[in-house]
């Protein structure tokens, strides 16, 4: 009776491990080429995300915008229908007989802050309404972010003149609050001041 040799063969064991060895490299090459396209996936994604708030922004102001041009045309669908003015010299600033009732609502607001307010002719057509504004009690930084506002809250408000006179009576470069000698023409579309 023959004895069966129960030993592997060495070139099987050989296959088997180079099998093995061919089968990891295809999958770290897989997981290196998956690793690559994700990163790729994932910068696309941040790009993405920065165009999208760019995006939303500009759709923000184009709505803001809308809004303002919708705005716009109202007031030009108004009719022109010119208000007859009383022209006044500017001296007149220093009494103010006119009822404040009657102004424009940008008016009223630089009556309120403390300006006298006074109509004058026509500037420049017949379109537009123009308004003599002076004070000799506010300070400049009051004065400043008020014209600001308005100019800011109607589109068709125009300042056509701005002089600021600092005081003979106060020397340069004062440490005190001075009041400034203001005098100022504002002009407007004649439908919006209604």
């Amino acid at each position: 009776m023959g004895t069966v040799n129960s030993t592997p063969k060495p070139r099987s064991a050989i296959v088997l491990s180079a099998c093995v060895l061919v089968l990891f490299i295809g999958e770290a090459f897989w997981l290196f080429n998956w690793h690559r396209a994700n990163e790729s996936l994932s910068v696309a994604n941040v790009r993405r995300a920065g165009q999208n708030a760019i995006d939303g922004r500009k759709v923000l102001e184009l709505r803001s915008a809308s809004v303002r041009i919708d705005g716009l045309y109202l007031r030009l669908q108004d009719p022109l229908n010119p208000t007859p003015q009383i022209a006044r010299q500017p001296s007149a600033l220093v009494s103010d007989a006119h009822p404040a009732a009657a102004e424009p609502m940008i008016i009223q607001d630089f009556v309120k802050a403390g300006l006298k307010a006074v109509p004058s002719g026509p500037a420049h057509s017949e379109s537009s309404v123009a308004y003599q504004l002076g004070s000799d009690q506010l300070e400049f930084h009051r004065l400043v972010p008020l014209i600001a506002q308005e100019e800011n809250s109607n589109v068709f408000l125009f300042i056509d003149h701005l002089e600021f006179t600092r005081p003979k009576a106060t020397g340069p470069f004062s440490m005190k609050p001075t009041a400034l000698q203001t005098r100022l023409t504002a002009r407007m579309f004649a439908t919006s001041a209604r």
